[in-house]
């Protein structure tokens, strides 16, 4: 784990996530190949970071991911059991997902979690998605576009 600007960040292949905890939320973004065995693993971080459970918004940009082919039904089903794993911890959290083709991928995986009180919704931009969450649209913009700067250079 590395402390860069105040933000703990993981990196696994095609995902990067960053966590704002003073103003309460989790940036994540997939970029390129994204697997199955990547995603777990990063559920697996996700839920286990000190600052999960007290976080209580996400927003997930999957706009440059090309290629989760290796991602159906039972692997999303099977993250959803990761992060349900303690429910206490989702309750109340709000998820904004960014995605374009895997939209469909994305909504499954809503669906999962809203039985667990998250209020998730998935968006085709970010200004909706921003305005879901309540929160600066050019400062997620600004977080997103470097997270993705630094998955490609990776």
């Amino acid at each position: 784990m590395l402390l860069l600007w105040g933000y703990d960040i993981f990196h696994h292949m095609g995902i990067l996530q960053r966590f704002d905890p003073q103003k309460g939320i989790v940036f994540v973004v997939w970029d390129g190949i994204v697997t199955a065995e990547e995603w777990l693993r990063y559920a697996q971080k996700l839920v286990s970071h000190p600052d999960w459970a007290g976080t209580p918004r996400i927003l997930a940009d999957l706009l440059s991911v090309k290629d989760t082919s290796s991602i159906h039904n039972r692997e999303i089903e099977h993250v959803a059991k990761i992060f349900s794993a303690n429910p206490r911890a989702l309750r109340n959290k709000k998820l904004a997902v960014i995605a374009q083709d895997e939209f469909g991928k994305a909504r499954h995986f809503e669906d999962l979690l809203m039985h667990f009180g998250v209020s998730s919704v998935v968006f085709n931009n970010l200004d909706t998605a921003c305005l879901f969450l309540g929160m600066d649209v050019l400062y997620a913009y600004r977080m997103l576009d470097t997270m993705r700067q630094e998955l490609q250079r990776n």
